[in-house]
């Protein structure tokens, strides 16, 4: 925005009386101002100061009270600056010289409209306005003027403009509130050619602007458009002093043919930062603006405030400091609405008292002692600065609370004596008596958890309390630590129980004769089936427990936190776990999948429960969870599938749905592939009937009654098995090859079973044969090449296999003897997995496996970066080493 065009007159005006108010700022008047003051600049321009009704200030705040001003109103300053005086900068601070209260605002076109600061003629005013990079880029010390008439900051439309709209107010920002009485169609008029036109002069709606810094031109009809008008501000305009406008002011613009929008956006000003001083009030303005940054005078605003019992605000936008601390106020119009942060200091403590005064407190216990500290107007003070003694340390200490509890102390018994304590706040100060008597006696020890069941290697902290025999808390005391049976399990000094055997030992703690008990319960882990995931792996126990370890970052272990067992460094400030954890909840799980950093169970009943991230949707419940805590709701499922961020279920009667992120058309509904989210199931395409469906990153596939294969979403490396690389879509919002609905794989093959990895795809005929199709970087695909397909080629050597398993960048399967093979990863064909093991299921994680052998017990191998094979280790293996917690 560019101020109104230059004038001789105005300009030379302008600089006689800034010079004249600087020069009666340097005699000898009460602010008693600074000999190194220059004469301001006249892109700088600081009011004189005007009496406001309805501003009662105080000293010290951003609007002060001078001497001999009354409760009905202050003297207030105007500070602005030009438009394009600072290009650079972003952001002005605007300060009363020996005030510790300011006001910030944003320099949104190299200056900024005027603010109010209470001052009286002769005080300094700072401002000072950093860049981007918080550095310095325009620094000023001005003298409040005794006389300086007012000048046009800036004008709506600004000079030269050329799409003015239609029905568009033309407003004009003062550099100081206007006397009511000048403002007429005399004083302000606007002309087409010589031709006046009708329209109305007024102050803005007090709820945008109540100072009488701005007035509007308003049309009593819409502007012709494409038309030449001029904006003329005479002489005539006066200031709250009597002060005559410096000098007419004209702006030229041209209207468009447009009309004003709806409100889009809104503005307070300040709108950085406001500094206030208990028992003051400061005048904040509101601009509102159309789409296309047109001004709109029609819009009144709501003002409201955070906190009521530290600052009020008025429908004028007039807020008044109640108490110290902070408070966000608000305007807001027609659906938009912003903020600004509202600073209240206290005023100086004149007396402190605390409660209670007399209190009693064991040796080696503690009491909270509350300080209340009060202004000159008995207002309480919110956050004083207080300093806690204590007339005898060696008896009793005090110290504060801290910061969420800034009026309380912590009173801390030492040994039997009579204390005072005391605390200050400037020259206030109050005491309390304390009297320290004998430590309290042990009278319970109770130990949490008092019981628990632990797969074998697995750790637990147990943590005791003591209290005494009224039930009050006790701290400091040793403690001891046994257990019943060091071969069910061990305890350490600090109660950390480590599962050592199968059986139930008890722990107990012991404290000044005191005993407290917890049952320990360890089992051997006997598992159902594994689903290795990306850096993290769940499975599924013979009693249909679910456990998990490996990466818990965003809570995908399901133990309800991020935080875990384990610290891998890895993940910043989250934890992992490097052996098998309870997913808890007490559900009893079939199956559980996982995939990215969520996994989901189905339970006994068919309900899906999923916990994790829940970014997109994926756990198919609204906000998050980081344990199974409520199922995805009006769906019974017989299998489920995790995807990168989406999921997949099909229920009994063989419809499918899907449900998370959608932005390759990975839920196959049919829909646009347009990025949404889902949290509600939506159903799958096509009307098919599926056995199962599975997902991994950004596709999926499913297996139809018949047997045969469909797959939908991502296709950029052919892995929907079309045929193609191209099409048979195009999904945004990326554009990339893709399917909404499920499409048939090619080749006419009848499978008995589907696996979907990250970017490729295989399937098991029902006579065991096993073909993949889409991305082969790394012979993923088995067929002895690294070449990708789209469509099912036959996986090299001939095997006969059970199931197998498709990953990241590896497929894995098990032959009808039990022995594993896996490809990819840099081998082109099947190789066997060394050890000897006779598997049942094989999964295949993003980089690491996992598999149960016949007899029960999970192995995994590959990455071991978050601890995900289970053995208690991050160290990678090539060959299967055994999850921790079986025998």
């Amino acid at each position: 925005m560019t101020i109104p065009e230059p004038r001789c007159s105005q300009a030379i005006a302008l600089a006689l009386l800034s010079a004249l108010g600087w020069l009666g700022g340097c005699s000898d008047n009460p602010g008693g101002l600074n000999s190194k003051l220059q004469p301001p600049p006249e892109d700088l321009v600081v009011s004189n100061p005007a009496l406001i009704a309805g501003v009662t200030a105080r000293a010290g705040s951003a609007l002060a009270r001078p001497a001999g001003a009354t409760d009905s109103g202050g003297t207030v300053a105007y500070i602005s600056l030009a438009p394009g005086t600072v290009p650079a900068g972003r952001s002005a601070t605007v300060r009363r010289v020996g005030d510790v209260a300011s006001v910030t605002t944003a320099v949104p076109d190299g200056g900024f409209d005027p603010v109010p600061l209470g001052a009286r003629a002769g005080d300094s005013v700072d401002v000072q306005v950093t860049d981007a990079n918080a550095r310095t880029v325009f620094q000023r010390r001005v003298a409040v003027p005794v006389a300086l008439a007012p000048i046009v900051v800036r004008t709506y439309p600004p000079p030269r403009k050329r799409d003015q709209p239609l029905n568009a107010s033309i407003v004009i920002v003062f550099s100081e509130p206007v006397d009511g009485a000048t403002v007429s169609a005399g004083s302000i008029r606007l002309l087409r050619g010589q031709t006046a036109v009708g329209g109305t002069v007024r102050f803005l709606d007090p709820s945008l602007d109540a100072t009488h810094l701005s007035v509007e031109f308003a049309p009593d009809a819409p502007l012709g458009a494409a038309t030449d008008y001029l904006l003329v501000v005479t002489q005539q305009l006066r200031d709250l002093s009597g002060d005559l406008l410096a000098a007419p002011d004209t702006v030229t613009f041209t209207t468009g043919q447009s009309t004003i929008g709806p409100p889009d956006s809104i503005r307070i000003a300040p709108d950085s930062q406001v500094v206030l001083v208990v028992g003051a009030t400061y005048p904040l303005t509101a601009t509102v603006r159309d789409r296309a940054r047109n001004l709109l005078t029609n819009q009144p605003v709501t003002w409201s405030s955070s906190d009521p019992t530290i600052l009020t605000v008025s429908p004028a936008g007039l807020v008044t400091a109640q108490g110290d601390g902070f408070a966000l106020v608000s305007a807001s119009v027609g659906g938009v609405s912003t903020g600004v942060g509202v600073f209240v200091k206290a005023q100086p403590p004149v007396s402190l008292s605390i409660s209670p005064t007399l209190a009693t407190v064991a040796a080696g216990d503690t009491l909270f002692l509350l300080a209340t500290a009060r202004d000159a107007d008995g207002r309480t003070i919110n956050n004083p600065s207080l300093t806690w003694t204590s007339s005898d340390p060696a008896g009793a200490t005090a110290a504060p609370a801290g910061p969420q509890q800034p009026r309380y102390a912590i009173v801390t018994g030492v040994t039997q004596a009579n204390v005072t304590i005391s605390a200050t706040s400037g020259s206030a100060r109050g005491t309390a008596a304390v009297t320290v008597g004998p430590p309290l006696a042990v009278g319970t020890v109770t130990i949490a958890p008092d019981r628990d069941t632990l797969p074998l290697q697995a750790t637990l902290q147990l943590t005791a309390t003591l209290r005494s025999a009224s039930g009050r808390g006790i701290s400091g005391r040793a403690i001891t630590w046994r257990t019943s049976d060091p071969a069910v399990a061990t305890v350490d000094a600090n109660g950390l129980v480590t599962a050592a055997g199968v059986g139930s030992a008890g722990v107990t703690a012991t404290s000044e004769g005191v005993d407290g008990s917890a049952t320990i319960t360890v089992i051997a882990l006997q598992w159902l089936s594994v689903s290795a995931n990306t850096g993290f792996t769940c499975g599924v126990t013979s009693s249909g427990a679910a456990y998990c370890w490996g990466d818990n970052s965003a809570g995908q272990l399901g133990i309800g936190t991020q935080h875990s067992p384990d610290s891998c460094s890895a993940i910043g400030s989250y934890g992992c776990s490097t052996v098998p954890v309870a997913v808890i909840g007490g559900l009893s799980f079939t199956s559980v999948t996982g995939w990215e950093q969520h996994a989901c169970g189905l339970s006994t009943t068919g309900a899906a429960y999923c916990w994790g991230e829940n970014a997109s949707g994926e756990l198919g419940i609204p906000g998050g969870g980081m344990a199974p805590s409520e199922p995805v709701t009006g769906h019974t499922f017989s299998s489920l599938s995790a995807g990168e961020n989406f999921t997949c279920g099909v229920e009994s009667n063989g419809a499918a749905y899907c449900w998370g992120w959608n932005g390759f058309g990975q839920l196959g509904t049919g829909g646009p592939a347009d990025g949404s989210r889902w949290v509600n199931p939506r159903p799958v395409a096509g009307g098919l009937t599926f056995t199962m469906a599975a997902g991994k990153d950004n596709n999926a596939c499913g297996l139809t009654t018949s047997g045969a294969a469909y797959c939908w979403g991502d296709n950029t490396a052919g892995q929907l098995g079309i045929g193609t690389t191209d099409g048979p879509e195009h999904c945004s919002p990326y554009g990339d090859p893709c399917s909404t609905v499920p499409v048939a794989v090619s080749g006419g093959l009848t499978f008995s079973f589907l696996s979907v990895g990250g970017r490729h795809a295989c399937g098991l005929t029902t006579t065991g044969a096993a073909y993949c199709w889409g991305f082969n970087s790394v012979g993923q695909l088995g067929d002895g090449s690294n070449n990708s397909s789209s469509v099912p080629v036959p996986v090299t050597g001939g095997l006969s296999l059970s199931t197998v398993s498709a990953g990241g960048t590896r497929t894995c399967g098990i032959t009808t003897s039990g022995s594993a093979y896996c490809w990819g990863a840099g081998s082109a064909a099947p190789v066997v997995v060394t050890g000897g093991l006779v598997f049942r299921t094989v999964s295949v994680g993003r980089e690491h496996v996992c598999g149960v052998t016949t007899s029960q017990v999970a192995f995994c191998w590959g990455s071991n970066f978050y601890g995900q094979l289970g053995n208690g280790s991050q160290i990678d293996s090539s060959m299967p080493v055994k999850v921790a917690g079986q025998p």
